[in-house]
């Protein structure tokens, strides 16, 4: 799920991890049970769109919901204390866990993209089946994401984190009224209607989207062309072929979908820049394009910058009337918390349950816009207004199709991210693409 981060060249390079040695021990901790060792639990957290938000980044370490959040569990379980660092490169973050472990100095707990990026690292982490409370098995969605292979009943080496994040466009309202569109009321779901109004917005003068599809993620792809691929046969058959029973070149759907995502380029309704941007998301806040492919972790940077009333939201339109899917789109609990082998797996749990309980959630809503992976939270727990944004995302959310990218395999993920920036552009043919797919998988 690289999704939620917007990687940076740069950032790729940078395999530091900045270590902020957080404490969080009450001013005035009790001590353990008699005959217990006190236990130090050290936990990674992303540096962004994750535990800490954009508005918190400008704000001491001491004032941040994770900082705080960690104070409240070191008071509700005497003698376990938490010590946070934030790993300044969510990617390179799985492989850095990796060699961590292999030398005996891993965290006790990860925030990884979950999927296939913390199933390749089963070795390193430990089972938590045992420990985990039942209410929370009822309560939480997504375990099948921190489930190796994805399977109910086989060893759970994490908890989803509490934030299912959800794709989407998002909209400039000004530009769209400009260009005589209503996406409010009248969104174009299908595919004829979303290209008429993508060009309906270029003949009044704007440019309709923008993305970077070349810096190391090619984020319309995952956000918003994956979901035409899975919608139009669901996920078993992809899954199949990235497994080698079947092949890419054989799947229709997929070149259908690279099809219209390199038309959208062609005729001018992408950036032509694309492949090799890096500001879209800085045209989008400054108000120079109509659509950016986002999600729910995007909203409120958006809405600080163009302001609530000028921000909308619309689904991916249909690729086929004859789609398995529909209505649905990206999302779902992307990353994790994992546990590593050598961590005290009881203590770990005891945090990670903390975290994710209605009650914590609930505050992490007050400082991020988020939605909840439990069963027990509604719309109106989280104060959602009706007919906002976050109301729609609240609805779309229970009904998301898994990040595509969390699903293959590293070879098939890396293509993306190398070889579709040339599908897009025309300098690789669809097919060419896909037979490449298959001779890497």
């Amino acid at each position: 799920m690289r999704k939620t981060i917007q990687v940076t060249a740069s950032l790729i390079a940078a395999i530091s991890i900045l270590l902020l040695s957080v404490g969080c021990a009450p001013s005035t901790p009790s001590a353990p049970s008699a005959g217990e060792e006190p236990i130090e639990l050290n936990i990674w957290v992303n540096g962004r769109d994750s535990y800490i938000a954009p508005s918190e980044q400008q704000l001491s370490q001491d004032q941040w919901y994770i900082t705080q959040a960690f104070k409240r569990f070191e008071e509700a379980n005497p003698g376990i204390t938490v010590k946070l660092t934030v790993s300044a490169d969510a990617l390179q973050a799985h492989q850095t866990f990796r060699t961590a472990a292999l030398a005996g100095n891993a965290p006790d707990i990860a925030n990884l993209w979950a999927g296939e990026f913390i199933f390749q690292l089963g070795d390193v982490t430990q089972d938590i089946s045992a420990y985990i409370p039942q209410e929370d098995l009822d309560q939480i969605n997504g375990w099948d994401t921190v489930s190796l292979d994805f399977k109910v009943g086989n060893p759970v080496i994490g908890y989803p984190m509490p934030n299912n994040q959800v794709c989407f466009f998002l909209y400039n309202k000004q530009i769209i009224a400009d260009s005589g569109l209503d996406f409010d009321n009248n969104p174009p779901r299908t595919m004829e209607d979303f290209m008429a109004a993508m060009q309906q917005i270029k003949d009044a003068g704007y440019q309709p989207m923008a993305a970077d599809e070349g810096q190391g993620y090619p984020y319309n792809f995952f956000y918003i062309a994956a979901y035409w691929w899975v919608q139009q046969n669901g996920l078993e058959p992809i899954l199949a072929e990235d497994r080698g029973e079947a092949n890419f070149a054989d799947d229709q759907a997929l070149l259908k979908t690279l099809e219209v995502y390199h038309e959208l380029w062609a005729k001018g309704y992408l950036n032509q820049d694309a492949a090799t941007s890096a500001d879209s998301q800085n045209k989008f806040f400054a108000g120079e394009v109509a659509l950016f492919p986002n999600g729910s972790f995007g909203v409120q940077d958006a809405q600080d910058a163009l302001g609530v009333e000028n921000v909308g939201a619309i689904l991916p339109p249909e690729i086929s009337a004859d789609a398995v899917i529909k209505n649905s789109t990206i999302g779902g609990p992307g990353q994790s918390l994992v546990v590593s082998k050598n961590a005290n797996a009881e203590a770990a749990v005891k945090l990670l349950s903390f975290l994710n309980s209605r009650d914590e959630f609930l505050k992490f809503s007050e400082v991020q816009t988020v939605m909840p992976v439990r069963k027990d939270v509604s719309a109106q727990d989280l104060g959602i207004e009706s007919g906002s944004i976050a109301a729609q995302m609240f609805e779309w959310a229970g009904s998301y199709t898994f990040w595509l990218d969390n699903e293959l395999s590293g070879p098939v993920v890396d293509d993306f991210t190398k070889l579709v920036p040339l599908v897009l552009t025309g300098k690789m043919s669809p097919e060419e693409f896909a037979q490449q797919l298959d001779k890497d998988k």
